[in-house]
């Protein structure tokens, strides 16, 4: 793909394909009356978060609940006055303590069906704060705005580093092949990568990939390929266009088995046109193992 430099294929691909990809969700559920709702005219005192609460939301929520604001949350959650809120559906209720009932509600989790559930550490930790009246930590809150980019490996591909399939993690594939190589031009193509905010171009030395699958699911759910990334985190297809009528699902399975699932159904197969370093439209950030 010739002219191709770190963050400067343009960003001319197409802007919607996955919105919602990863089926983050601001729905909300019935709820109880009344506690925890900080009076307007009360001191709720430092708005900082305890180190431990921080630590698990900076890993589970903010993909979603940050600003501007990803998957369809309906609001951030960076900072302990964002909990102490009123809930902007049950104004009785603060949104800490709607946190705490979405967590514990089946029918309408959070984090959503189509993300990992919490680990059991990470849910008493959150548990506990919540219970306690979301009570002032030290360790601050977390920044507004778009996510640091990373490179864990430092390492980039450049044209000097060749083509093949381990060319441009992370850059639009398809696009860029429907112009300049129209007979690689594969109807599925993307990256995974270890992260969500990881830098164009950027090498993942994705560990354990040939334990990775990208489940492509027709419109009833079923499994109709399965593609594995390589090393670079790229997967692609092997025909030109989609084996089966679309529209399609994915769901990702990482190497420990676990997984998340695609909400919205899609008929481009251009993963990394809205899978980009910020997430396009409502999409979090890049194809992130679960």
């Amino acid at each position: 793909m010739p002219g191709l430099r770190r963050g400067g294929i343009g960003r001319w691909w197409l802007a919607a394909l996955l919105v919602g990809a990863w089926g983050c969700s601001g729905t909300e559920g019935p709820g109880n009356a009344d506690a925890g709702v900080v009076d307007a005219g009360v001191d709720p005192g430092p708005d900082e978060l305890p180190c431990d609460v921080k630590a698990v939301v900076a890993e589970h929520c903010v993909s979603c609940h940050t600003t501007p604001l990803k998957g369809n949350a309906p609001l951030a959650l960076l900072a302990r006055s964002d909990f102490q809120r009123s809930s902007p559906v049950h104004a009785q209720q603060s949104v800490g303590q709607r946190s705490l009932e979405r967590m514990g509600n089946a029918a309408a989790p959070m984090p959503p069906k189509s993300e990992p559930p919490l680990p059991d550490e990470a849910r008493a930790v959150l548990t506990q704060w919540l219970e306690a009246g979301m009570p002032a930590g030290s360790c601050g809150s977390l920044p507004a705005g778009p996510a640091p980019t990373t490179c864990a490996s430092d390492s980039f591909w450049s044209e000097a580093s060749g083509t093949g399939a381990r060319m441009a993690p992370g850059y639009a594939c398809r696009s860029c092949h429907l112009q300049q190589s129209p007979s690689n031009a594969y109807f599925f193509m993307g990256t995974v990568f270890p992260s969500l905010h990881v830098a164009d171009g950027c090498d993942p030395r994705l560990g354990s990939s040939s334990n990775v699958k990208v489940e492509i699911l027709d419109a009833q759910g079923e499994v109709r390929l399965t593609l594995v990334p390589n090393e670079a985190g790229n997967f692609m297809s092997s025909s030109l266009q989609p084996p089966f009528p679309l529209p399609y699902r994915v769901r990702l399975v990482g190497p420990t088995g676990r997984s998340r699932e695609m909400v919205t159904p899609q008929t481009n197969g251009d993963c990394n046109s809205c899978h980009t370093e910020q997430g396009m439209g409502q999409t979090p950030g890049r194809i992130a193992l679960p």
